[in-house]
């Protein structure tokens, strides 16, 4: 099963994929986004060409685990989301992956911007799968 990981920005949104068996996680793509509708549109195509099953959008929480002014709109995001997909949508919270994903391209020497948004959602992929790995041992 491959599952599609978004990590939601204003200007940029990252998506990583899952291999097929739904177990390695790795850095997809960074989407400008311009309008809401035409993100939408463009997650669409790529969760159709790619046969994902499963969309995970990650929803940063705060420190004591209550939502955040971007929590907010991630949720009207999933809303409309899930109004043009007919697969699983699930929020995930996604705290510092974003941060983490910084200090991995700055140990690597790589000053790409835009791969920070991409490396966010596959960290955030690679602990779902971790997790889902370990309810099933």
């Amino acid at each position: 099963m491959r599952i599609m990981a978004i990590d939601y920005g204003q200007k940029r949104v990252g998506i990583a994929m899952s291999d097929p068996l739904g177990v390695i996680s790795q850095p997809l793509l960074t989407l400008g986004v311009k309008s809401q509708r035409e993100l939408i549109k463009r997650l669409k195509f790529i969760i159709e060409e790619n046969d994902v099953r499963l969309v995970l959008v990650g929803n940063p929480l705060s420190h004591s685990g209550n939502s955040t002014r971007i929590s907010e709109k991630i949720h009207r995001f999933v809303k409309d989301l899930r109004k043009s997909i007919v697969i699983e949508v699930k929020l995930w919270d996604e705290r510092f992956t974003s941060k983490y994903a910084l200090q991995v391209l700055k140990e690597k020497g790589i000053k790409q911007k835009g791969k920070i948004d991409q490396i966010a959602a596959s960290l955030m992929l690679e602990e779902y799968l971790k997790s889902r790995s370990e309810c099933s041992v």
